[in-house]
């Protein structure tokens, strides 16, 4: 007889985690809350993460920094520069579009991933994510320019990306340092 349970593989000594039926009544209610009122707060966040956007981007015009999509679309059609995807956070979280005039792949001292996918859980490419980040997508003293991307470009990105030079970064390990250097100071 098949048992039901999983055939994933467990860690040695660590035994599977089990409710006893006699909590039923108490986790299955709390469950649907938890899930209930998970729909309400995924909202705020995604209006809170908006608005900061809506800052960044015009914190970005106000030092000269913003590109709009018709001059992006002309500088890789140049040939030249690289676009650098930015991913704030995994999987689903903020991702911005910046451009840069430097060819970053052969100039990056540091291994970087070729593919159009993206590294971030391979630690080897870190140091090339920490690196862009701090010479091309920092706030303060970065050199990239941050593209605004129009809505309706939003779901052909890929696809335009294919046709410029691009690279990938996550910059929330970086960003996570930076923080935890602050609070430490």
């Amino acid at each position: 007889m098949e048992s039901w349970h999983s055939t994933t593989a467990q860690s040695p000594g660590r035994k599977p985690f089990k409710i006893p039926i006699v909590f039923a009544p108490i986790y299955f209610p709390l469950l649907f809350l938890t899930a209930a009122a998970s729909i309400p707060w995924a909202y705020i966040q995604k209006s809170v993460q908006r608005r900061k956007e809506r800052r960044f981007m015009e914190q970005m015009k106000n030092t000269g920094r913003l590109m709009d999509w018709q001059e992006f679309k002309q500088a890789g059609a140049s040939g030249g520069g690289t676009a650098i995807g930015e991913y704030l956070s995994i999987p689903k979280g903020p991702f911005r579009l910046w451009w840069t005039a430097d060819d970053v792949q052969g100039t990056a001292p540091h291994k970087w991933p070729q593919e159009m996918t993206e590294g971030w859980l391979d630690s080897e490419f870190q140091p090339f994510f920490k690196w862009c980040y701090l010479r091309y997508t920092n706030a303060e003293c970065g050199l990239a320019r941050l593209v605004r991307v129009p809505e309706e470009q939003k779901r052909e990105l890929r696809k335009t990306l294919a046709d410029v030079r691009y690279v990938s970064i996550d910059s929330f390990h970086p960003r996570r340092e930076e923080k935890l250097q602050e609070i430490r100071s």
